[in-house]
This record gives structure tokens, sequence and C-alpha cells, in this order.
């Protein structure tokens, strides 16, 4: 097959910047042009092209303040690829190094991620083998992903579930991508789940719960959560609550269960809550407090991708230009921004995606893990939801994973590779 693969921008910390918003724009549209997302066994949903770009966009200048840029970039090294046939793209690939990652894990890692390819090896193993060598000649020993940052993203390539429509934040691509990491010789490192809530078994967890507690109670040992306070987030006090949040996450998150986790700066965490606040709705996020240190949370959003799929459904325009400032795209992106605004004001979403769940860890035999899995369960009930996708866990997180067994279905599956080179 004849095609060729052309880097199309490059960024190092403090050093280099040569990726322009065009070329983000033509990397982003890239997924458009894989022909199995055309398929009737898909059931991808496009981003918001807009929210995409500014998402990988390394370079903060007056030119990209109309977009936005990502401060995972501020100690990360990342180059984009595309590979093209005459100028149809027929896949890309990211490389990066993310220095902090590197840092807490002692050797140079290297990352690869946002990988499409159409269904010929022998593009997707000269993505595969450019990425690998850029890696190679920056240092890297050892290379992990496919991810989109690492696991505070979206990490791992889907390897089963697709049948299912993916939520918010869920990698989704075609089966076939994963023989092409198997048979070039990457290896499995681990999987990560989503648990799709089932009605039936959320109202009989919720059953449950109120009995447990109530016999407690009744017992005289109610005070199993004494001095634990439940309550919701308050937008009004936004950086306080990002800053309780964010304590809780990075402390948490890093003590095994969570593979591929680095810990979070606060310019990355803030984009992420503030980002989070645009679609969210008080009463889905919860902060558990004893006393005034923080020692849970729980962060649950509307699933934009309803109003995504609903809109490319209806008003399918053929393949999105390359180009960032083009109407049609435009439209797009902000008729469908509106339509989610409009849905939040109404409160219609019907299903949900549970971003961030977890308790100290000292704290989870005191019962506290299982109340604000309640808490969230009910909230979500309560507004109207009929279904709700807890994810994405790692398959070693099992003070997790037991529990969402008892009131979700296992839907999809993600794998995380590793290569050494």
């Amino acid at each position: 097959m004849d095609f060729r693969v052309e880097k199309i921008g490059e960024h190092i910390p403090g050093r280099l910047s040569n990726v322009g918003l065009n070329a983000l724009k033509e990397f982003v549209t890239a997924a458009n042009h894989i022909p199995w997302y055309e398929s009737r066994e898909s059931n991808k949903v496009f981003p918001i092209y807009l929210q995409d770009v500014s998402d990988l966009n390394p370079v903060n200048s007056v030119v990209s303040m109309m977009i936005g840029y990502n401060p995972f970039f501020d100690h990360t090294q990342i180059a984009y690829f595309i590979a093209k046939n005459g100028g149809k793209p027929l896949g890309r690939i990211a490389a990066y190094i993310d220095y902090n990652y590197s840092r807490e894990h002692g050797r140079q890692i290297g990352w690869i991620g946002i990988f499409e390819a159409v269904e010929k090896r022998e593009v997707a193993f000269t993505l595969f083998e450019i990425a690998i060598k850029y890696l190679k000649d920056n240092g890297c020993e050892f290379i992990t992903g496919p991810a989109k940052y690492n696991a505070n993203g979206e990490v791992g390539l889907l390897i089963d579930g697709f049948q299912f429509k993916h939520y918010f934040m869920e990698p989704y691509n075609p089966p076939y991508y994963q023989d092409f990491f198997d048979e070039y010789g990457f290896k499995k490192e681990n999987d990560w789940y989503s648990y799709e809530a089932d009605r039936g078994l959320v109202n009989e967890y919720i059953v449950k719960i109120e009995s447990i507690y109530g016999r407690l109670k009744d017992s005289g040992y109610g005070n199993l959560l004494n001095g634990c306070t439940f309550r919701n987030v308050d937008f009004k006090m936004m950086d306080s609550e990002i800053d309780l949040i964010s304590k809780i996450y990075n402390q948490e998150w890093g003590k095994g269960n969570h593979p591929q986790f680095v810990v979070m700066t606060d310019k990355e965490f803030r984009l992420l809550a503030n980002g989070i606040k645009k679609i969210a709705i008080e009463e889905m996020i919860f902060i558990v407090e004893n006393g005034s240190s923080p020692i849970g949370v729980s962060v649950s959003v509307p699933n934009v991708n309803e109003v995504v799929r609903e809109y490319d459904m209806n008003n399918h325009r053929g393949m999105p230009s390359k180009k960032i400032f083009n109407l049609k795209d435009i439209k797009r992106d902000l008729t469908i921004l509106a339509r989610i605004k409009r849905k939040l004001k109404n409160r219609n979403f019907k299903t949900s995606r549970v971003l961030i769940l977890g308790v100290k860890e000292e704290n989870r035999k005191r019962g506290i893990d299982s109340m604000l899995y309640y808490r969230t369960i009910k909230s979500l009930v309560g507004l109207g939801f009929e279904s709700a996708s807890f994810s994405q866990v790692a398959d070693i997180n099992r003070d997790m994973v037991l529990p969402l067994k008892r009131f979700g279905k296992l839907a999809m599956t993600w794998r995380v590779y590793g290569l050494s080179i």
C-alpha cells in the first residue's frame, strides 16, 4: 500500500513548540477517516473538535488562547504523526514522554497513544515503528500505552464490549486494533473495566444498604460514621472545593490500585475540574469529610455523548475539515455545546459517567466506602438517570471491582500494553 508518515508537530518543554492548530485539527479529525467507524457494528462518538484540539494543544500562546492549551505538556514532550495516502489520512499516533511519570518510576518511560489506523497491518506497524524510534532516540527504554495522557485521562485499548455505547471520556476503537498490538509484540500490562449499573441490582443494593444501616442504628452501633459528613460540592466555593478533591485524589490514587497513575499538577487538576464543572450538577458530586479533613470523594457527570451522538446521527455532513476555523465544524461544536447546556438546565440526561470514586484506605473498613457508593447511586436514581458507567477501574483494584459487581455488570474492557526497547 502506498503511503507515507508525516511528523506534523513536536513539543519539548522549554525548548521547542512547533505544533500548529491546523495540524492538531488534522490530527484530531484523522479518526473520522477510519472506515470501521461507519459500520453497523460501531458505536463511535466523535469528539467536540475544538475541545479535542485544546486537549492536545501544548502551546501556550496568544493565538492558542482562543482554543486553550493543556498544562500536561508543561512536563511532557510529544510528537504527532499522521499516515497519509496522498492527502487522505490512514492513521495517526502520538509519541510522548511524561517526565513527571518517568521521575516517579525511576526510569525514562515513553508512551504511545491517540492511535488510529485503517485495517492495514503495514500502516499500523509503520506508525508503531516511527513512534518507537522517536521515543528510543529520546532515551526511553520502555513504552506503555495506548492512552490519552495516562490513567488521569483515557487509558487503554478497547478489547471487549464493542456492542456497548461508550460514555464520556471512555476510549472506543475498532476490534482489529488488538491484533495490531498483539502481532507487533506488545505485552499486556493490565486491564481496565467499566461497570454499567443495572437498575434491578441498583434497587437491591439500595434496599440492602438502607437495611444494614437501619439495623446498626437500632442496635446502638450507628456511630460507625461518627464524625463523618457527606455533602455535595458547592460551586460557589469552587477554588477551595478543587483543593479538597485534588488533595485526596493525588494522595489515594497513587497507592498502587491505579496503574499508569501520576500525580496531577495544580494547573492540570484545575483545568480538569473547571471542565467538569461546565457539565456537572452539584447533587452528583460528593465530598466526605472527617472534621475538616477530606477522606472520600465521588464525582459523576451527565454523559454528554448522548448529545453528540444524537446530533451527528441527525446531521451527517461528511468529513470534517482539517482547518481549525471551519464554519461548518464550528457550527457543529457550538450547537452541541448549546444543546448540552440546555439539557443540563432541564436535567433530562438519561445516562451518567462516574469519573472519580474513592475513600481513604484507613476508612474503608468503617463502611464509609459503602455509604459513598450508596449516596452516589441514590443521587443518580433520584435525578432520573436510567444507567451509569462506573469506569475506568483497574483489574487489580479489588477494593472497587468487588463492590461494583454487586450493582453493576461488566461492560467494557480496555488493555494497556508494554514493550521494552
